[in-house]
């Protein structure tokens, strides 16, 4: 008995020990709480039952494939046309919006978390990359009540979802009585957060660290807002096998249709199709599906706005209320760095991430540039120069360049960012990146966190280019 009574009184001794260390943990962290703005979710609108808005059936997109190859032999260009747009219109039909900008299907929307991380499950692997992985990173390290993740519609206008960013901030606000906030802009987001930035000021923000943001939106974006496209099959296999390298049975499939010649043969056939039937397509699966997704037309670089509207618009009728709300969206575009000086101005830290080393989606003349995956590598850093992907910068280009400004890998000259001395490029990271408990989750927390302004001259372990593995842990160059 007294065996027993003096391991439960030991047991008890440890609990009531271990108790102050569970409250150190849960009020370790007395930084700003942290707002995970996430990037465009295509796949995240979902209709009012639950079910995906947009949503690609394997089984359906074979049979287009086949249908291709078979108009293909019959040489039946205009069967193929119909195909494409009737799988486009399958695709997109629930997300598209009348010529007003109202949505056809009023139930379709994005699933917001109105609470901290404390409160949500992220125990799934859908919570492991990207800025959901960031997400799920922060509050694994400063507890979920510190943590918060804005989720939006990016059909909306920016002046509408910095309205609705702000409602989110100050719900923030409020609920851990936190004046200032830290902010992770992802992607789109970044677009989202300047707008924000822009409308209500810098005043509840400490700082912001923008991560492949699309603060100069993408050629990629824009080529394909003025007809720009055009499919390389060559380029289209590389690109294929690159996303599939784990699995090398399709990777070796894949190949050998382009050994055979099939990948290139096919798709130079859509690409003729695309080319004799653009208007066709455009007007009747783009146009509809598109063209008043405001969103979307924050993401044009200013140097392709003014043909998109003529390209989109021109000899249309009904679209004025749409050609406002556009006017409005360039006139935000074009004066993106005007408003990211005044947030630097304000005393705000400010800090960019950029990521290179990936090839881009072969569909327009500009996809040899250096990628993330996603959106081109001198949009995301504010302007570096980098070389053709695949290749290295030129004696002629790197001659009067500074070497603090030179990627190791001679492909990167950062001189020419909007601000080289707070823009960090990181080599094989994808778009976004911060997989979960990796390298790269680190060092955009340790950016997030910092007291003063942080440069590339902060941190040794963070300099100014940085080389990562799949895994995005870092590596020597």
């Amino acid at each position: 008995m007294k065996k027993v009574f003096s391991l439960v009184l030991a047991l008890i001794l440890a609990f009531t020990m271990c108790v102050p260390a569970f409250a150190a943990n849960e009020t370790a962290y007395d930084g700003d709480p942290i707002v995970v703005v996430r990037g465009i979710d295509f796949a995240g609108l979902v209709k009012e039952d639950g079910s995906k808005a947009i949503s690609i059936d394997a089984f359906d997109l074979f049979n287009l494939v086949l249908d291709i190859g078979s108009y293909k032999m019959r040489g039946d260009e205009n069967a193929t046309m119909n195909a494409i747009i009737d799988f486009g219109k399958s695709v997109f039909s629930d997300i598209a919006r009348d010529k007003e900008g109202n949505p056809l299907n009023s139930g379709v929307h994005i699933p917001k978390y109105l609470t901290s991380a404390a409160n949500i499950d992220l125990s799934g692997d859908e919570w492991a990359d990207t800025a959901v992985g960031l997400f799920r990173s922060l509050a694994n390290k400063f507890g979920g009540e510190n943590v918060y993740l804005y989720t939006f519609d990016w059909r909306l206008s920016p002046d509408a979802l910095a309205d609705d960013l702000n409602s989110f901030l100050e719900l923030v606000k409020s609920e851990t009585g936190a004046t200032k906030l830290d902010l992770a802009a992802c992607s789109m987001g970044g677009m989202i957060t300047t707008a924000y930035l822009d409308k209500y000021g810098a005043g509840s923000v400490d700082s912001v660290v923008y991560l492949s943001s699309a603060h100069n939106g993408g050629d990629i974006i824009g080529s394909a807002f003025t007809g720009d496209l055009t499919i390389s099959g060559s380029m289209l296999s590389d690109f294929v096998i690159s996303k599939v390298s784990t699995n090398w049975f399709l990777k070796i499939f894949i190949k050998l249709l382009d050994i055979l010649g099939i990948v290139d043969s096919l798709a130079n056939f859509v690409d003729d199709v695309i080319t004799n039937n653009k208007e066709a397509i455009y007007d009747e699966l783009l146009c509809e599906t598109f063209a008043t997704a405001y969103g979307l037309w924050a993401l044009i670089p200013d140097e392709y706005f003014d043909e998109a509207v003529s390209f989109f618009f021109d000899g249309k009728d009904g679209y004025d209320t749409a050609l406002a709300e556009i006017a409005d969206v360039r006139e935000f575009v074009f004066d993106t760095e005007n408003i990211l000086a005044d947030v630097y101005a304000s005393g705000t830290k400010v800090s960019f991430v950029s990521h290179y080393n990936s090839a881009q989606l072969p569909i327009y003349s500009n996809c040899d540039m250096h990628g993330d995956g996603v959106l081109e590598s001198k949009r995301t850093s504010g302007g570096a120069t980098f070389a053709k992907y695949g290749a290295a910068l030129s004696d002629e280009e790197l001659a009067g360049v500074a070497a603090e400004y030179i990627s190791p890998d001679k492909v990167v000259n950062a001189s020419t960012c909007l601000y080289p001395e707070t823009t960090w490029i990181v080599k094989g990271a994808k778009h976004v990146g911060c997989k979960d408990n990796s390298d790269h989750t680190e060092f955009a927390i340790w950016l997030l966190t910092q007291d003063t302004q942080p440069t590339v001259k902060t941190n040794a372990a963070y300099p100014a280019f940085i080389n990562c593995d799949a895994n995005e842990n870092f590596i020597a160059f």
